[in-house]
């Protein structure tokens, strides 16, 4: 057996992530995601600003983003199903392949009605539906075990990171200097582009290469919906069980309801507010996606120090102070105060929303994978997410529909109140009396 031969020279080995960089499968899958989440996000704010002029109503923006939350929850059950039958580099090319086809549509959309728009939207978002677990479940195939973590984490910030750029950056480019047409048709060549990259993957055909009936398929498929709704009461009876649990999934399922609320919500306070226009939301609320950033890379180091229950707590009651002062600034416009105090109030307090939302969802999603039983984790998270999508959509309606018909500040409070709730329930939960005991590890630590 043979030591390596830069550690007999002294020489420090590799990192965890310089093996990352030298695989070639990972990296196209990478650059493939990297341009997709760039895309993404520019486009779907891009879409939020259209339907915005198009229509003037914030309730309008409120079912364009319905659109984008929907899929999740309509084919959560065969999804699964689906990409266990099929190749998953086939799945990957051809979702993109459909986004960047329904992008160009988005020409013809444009001339057409904002519920042309819907449509595209919704199938952009479906199509993605399939993509990003089949992505997750790739992952794998090409990537050592021992360096699974570095090559999540890399797509972790990576995703973060990707969507900051495509807020900051890009959508304003779209936007303010090459147009709407424009973009999209650059939108559908970057999306091509990756799947060129993508048709670099090597073949991912399934486990299971043993020929099905249709009929055997749709058995499957039924199943699924069956298996859905069993997972949904497990879920339920293990939230019963354990409060800790519980306490984990409100404040994930409260972390993505946020991100929709501000979605619909930051463009009309930087409109009535402000006194900008909805397109500028990008530049005032840029400190938010720092913050974020920033928090991701701290995290690790307050998780060692607190407790992460507390932690998410923490941000949670933070994100409702800074949501409610978002509507008392409405309140002190009203009242003759000057909109350049306005905007330096709104950038200081985006930057530790920012942080708070980060110390929201990691810990969360820690604690959730601690206190879950390994055999149900994959259950879980995949319940977690549709019961996320769900929730959002229905208080994207009641939020949306009080804040286009009351005003921005109404939406706010509202919003505020919700999430005053949500954070003495989450303190009540994670105080409370001891926990139990969290199940049986994996083995490994």
């Amino acid at each position: 057996m043979t030591s390596d031969p830069r550690t007999e020279s002294g020489a420090p080995p590799d990192p965890p992530v310089a093996p990352l960089l030298r695989n070639r499968p990972f990296l196209a899958l990478w650059s493939a995601t990297s341009i997709q989440l760039i895309i993404n996000s520019a486009l779907q704010f891009v879409l939020l600003i259209w339907v915005l002029e198009q229509t003037g109503s914030p309730f309008a923006s409120t079912l364009l983003v319905i659109c984008l939350a929907a899929p999740p929850v309509a084919t959560g059950a065969i999804a699964g199903v689906l990409l266990d039958r099929l190749d998953k580099r086939r799945v990957l090319i051809v979702a993109v392949i459909i986004r960047a086809g329904l992008t160009a549509l988005l020409l013809l959309a444009d001339n057409v009605s904002v519920g042309a728009v819907y449509a595209v939207a919704f199938g952009t978002a479906l199509a993605g539906q399939f993509a990003v677990p089949a992505g997750a479940a790739a992952l794998p195939r090409f990537v050592a075990r021992q360096q699974l973590l570095s090559a999540n984490s890399a797509f972790q910030f990576t995703a973060t990171s990707m969507q900051l750029i495509g807020l900051v950056v890009l959508a304003p480019i779209m936007l303010k200097v090459i147009g709407f047409d424009v973009s999209y048709i650059l939108s559908a060549v970057a999306l091509a582009c990756s799947a060129v990259l993508l048709a670099c993957l090597p073949a991912l055909t399934p486990f299971d290469r043993v020929p099905h009936r249709v009929s055997e398929d749709v058995g499957q498929i039924r199943a699924a919906f069956a298996a859905t709704l069993s997972d949904i009461r497990a879920t339920g009876a293990l939230v019963w069980q354990d409060r800790l649990t519980a306490l984990a999934l409100i404040q994930l399922i409260s972390g993505v309801m946020m991100l929709f609320m501000f979605a619909v919500l930051v463009p009309q306070f930087v409109h009535d507010v402000l006194g900008r226009a909805e397109e500028d939301a990008v530049f005032v609320f840029w400190p938010t996606g720092f913050g974020a950033l920033l928090a991701l890379v701290c995290v690790p180091w307050l998780g060692r120090r607190f407790r992460i229950a507390a932690m998410a707590s923490v941000g949670l009651a933070v994100i409702t102070v800074i949501v409610t002062m978002f509507g008392v600034l409405d309140f002190l416009r009203s009242t003759g105060s000057t909109q350049d105090w306005l905007l330096a109030a709104t950038l200081i307090m985006a930057f530790p929303l920012g942080l708070a939302y980060a110390m929201v969802n990691a810990p969360a999603q820690t604690l959730l994978q601690e206190r879950a039983p390994p055999a149900m984790r994959g259950r879980l998270f995949s319940t977690q997410m549709m019961l996320a999508n769900a929730v959002s959509m229905l208080a994207l309606l009641l939020v949306g529909g009080v804040s286009d018909a009351a005003g921005v500040r109404q939406g706010l409070f509202l919003l505020g109140g919700g999430l005053f709730a949500i954070t003495v329930a989450s303190i009540w939960l994670g105080r409370s009396g001891p926990a139990p005991p969290a199940p049986a590890g994996d083995g490994l630590r």
